[in-house]
């Protein structure tokens, strides 16, 4: 059970006004700017005592059309960098490890870009 705070809840009416403008932050095959239509949201947080999760802040990722049916397909996983907002997208048909049903988005604390950056 995840317990979310009212001012996240708050944010999520506030973020729709937000998206005017937006330009789709991940990583697409080209250069081409593609509109944002939604928020990729992931909430940031820690376990508590007992299982349950405290959401203490929300990451909030413009993502395009071709990206929303790309998630929603269950063709598609998406890695996503919070440390650099890097982002890479792997066909899961073509993945070398069998991934849980249902995979869409792996969130990754940091990958090898970051670290080695973190490393120099």
């Amino acid at each position: 059970m995840t317990i979310i705070p009212e001012d996240i809840i708050i944010d999520n009416i506030v973020a729709e006004a937000e998206l005017e403008g937006q330009e789709c932050v991940l990583n697409h095959h080209d250069d081409l700017e593609r509109p944002a239509v939604d928020f990729l949201c992931h909430q940031m947080g820690f376990e508590l005592p007992g299982g349950k999760h405290k959401a203490d802040s929300e990451l909030r990722i413009p993502v395009c059309e071709e990206c929303v049916q790309g998630l929603t397909s269950g063709e598609w996983i998406l890695f996503y960098c919070v440390g650099c907002n890097e982002s890479q997208w792997l066909q899961k048909k073509y993945a070398k490890m069998n991934y849980q049903e249902g995979t869409n988005i792996i969130a990754l604390k940091t990958c090898p870009k970051c670290h080695n950056e973190l490393l120099d």
